[in-house]
């Protein structure tokens, strides 16, 4: 099948390979919802094992290590099969891997808590490895079947269908383990996080037919024949790809940098309760998305992606300030996080958007493993150096002027914020050439 050399595809093909993305997205979201980091992360957390902070990390992070052996993937698509092959069956074998799930978190099927924890990591890493893959031609596919003047608006909306998808999966995904910890209090709890991961992998298989469905459109020689070593390293070359990737790179930093405590704080705060709390936030964040992501994806198209990434990170740099003001008198105020949040739409939409834009029709594979790659490695020090420090200073506290006593979680809360809030400063380095592409596409 000589899938990546059709002809240019017609309108109506065009527009029935965009509602299939819908299609596709909206119900990969809700696995995602059923099968997330949230959920794998509160399963560590009740193996009991030791140096959970450092476990925790690499369930954020190692993921994005691993995930530099995507860079390979511009390589192999093409020489191996066509790209919509080479992406199906990517995602395929991860949900598959992801099956095993249960094996790696039941008690007893493996030595020791500490041995389920490597499991556990070993398993999250090579699942998502493989999802990297997939999406790097995912993206380019997407790049060659939606043209640039509407790219935003699709943006905006696929990101609505996937956000829609993901509270749907995060609200039935919660229900069960609060129902599993209502009437298995003291009983086997790692049944409560499996099941709904078990149930999302279903619907990672299910998400795969609408693309099986979408045309495979016309792409570059590069895409076809697979990318030269030169090829390869063109990203690196070019200035204005760059300096979207510097901005990558710091936002990634900054997001690192608070994630181990983000996820254990609350528990910290609501014992029992606050993987359900984290995940009806979490729905509650995925619902204001959903109003405004094609708004964004509008706005992008109309005056520029990067007007509206920054208006979008003025908002999100605010979170972990709510985090910072969450106390055991005051337990609530981090769900101020996830309402401020909902901006991660115009970033969700615009990034990718711009991404895209800055990278040639001629050979966009290597733009998209670059630019995935590299940001994924910053997130990914950050965040494991973050959970070494949460082992080592959870229980400290510092002091500042004499009289200011900040404990450890708001210490990395406020350098959090310090951080996001730079980052609008990085932002403004970017430059959005409008008129770069001349193809059209």
């Amino acid at each position: 099948m000589a899938a990546d050399a059709d002809r240019p595809l017609a309108v109506f093909q065009r527009r029935r390979a965009r509602r299939l993305a819908y299609w596709n997205g909206a119900i990969w979201a809700i696995g995602n919802g059923l099968a997330g980091t949230t959920l794998v992360v509160y399963l560590a957390l009740d193996l009991g094992a030791g140096r959970i902070g450092l476990g925790i990390a690499l369930i954020l992070a190692a993921r994005h290590v691993v995930g530099l052996l995507r860079l390979g993937a511009p390589a192999l698509i093409g020489r191996l099969v066509d790209r919509k092959r080479f992406c199906l069956g990517a995602f395929l074998a991860g949900t598959l891997l992801l099956l095993s799930l249960p094996a790696a978190a039941a008690p007893g099927w493996l030595p020791s808590p500490g041995a389920s924890l490597a499991a556990l990591v070993l398993l999250w890493c090579v699942y998502h490895l493989l999802q990297y893959v997939g999406m790097v031609a995912l993206w380019s596919w997407l790049a060659d079947l939606v043209r640039l003047r509407i790219r935003g608006r699709f943006l905006g909306q696929r990101e609505r269908w996937m956000v829609l998808g993901e509270a749907a999966g995060a609200l039935c995904c919660a229900a069960f383990v609060w129902g599993w910890h209502y009437w298995h209090p003291a009983e086997r709890q790692w049944i409560a996080y499996v099941v709904p991961a078990v149930v999302g992998c279903g619907y990672f298989i299910a998400a795969l037919l609408p693309l099986a469905l979408m045309p495979a459109a016309a792409g570059s020689r590069s895409v076809r024949r697979g990318a030269t070593l030169r090829e390869m390293l063109l990203p690196l070359r070019d200035t204005r790809f760059l300096r979207l990737l510097l901005f990558g790179c710091w936002f990634s930093f900054s997001n690192g940098l608070t994630q181990s405590v983000q996820f254990s704080y609350p528990k910290l705060l609501l014992a029992a309760v606050a993987p359900v709390a984290l995940l009806v936030a979490q729905t509650g964040m995925c619902i204001g998305q959903l109003t405004i992501s094609p708004w964004m994806g509008r706005l992008a198209d109309r005056l520029g992606n990067r007007p509206v990434m920054l208006g979008s990170l003025l908002l999100v740099a605010q979170g972990p300030l709510f985090y910072y003001f969450s106390t055991p008198d005051h337990r609530w105020w981090f769900v101020g996080a996830w309402m401020v949040w909902i901006a991660y739409a115009g970033l969700n939409v615009c990034l990718p958007n711009l991404m895209l834009k800055l990278s040639p029709g001629e050979s966009n594979t290597p733009y998209i493993a670059t630019y995935f790659t590299v940001t994924g490695l910053c997130y990914a020090a950050n965040t494991i150096l973050g959970g070494v420090l949460y082992d080592r200073y959870r229980n400290h506290t510092f002091t500042f002027f004499g009289d200011l006593t900040l404990s450890y979680y708001q210490w990395v809360f406020l350098l959090g914020w310090m951080a996001r809030s730079l980052g609008v400063l990085v932002l403004l380095l970017v430059i959005e050439d409008r008129g770069r592409r001349a193809d059209g596409r």
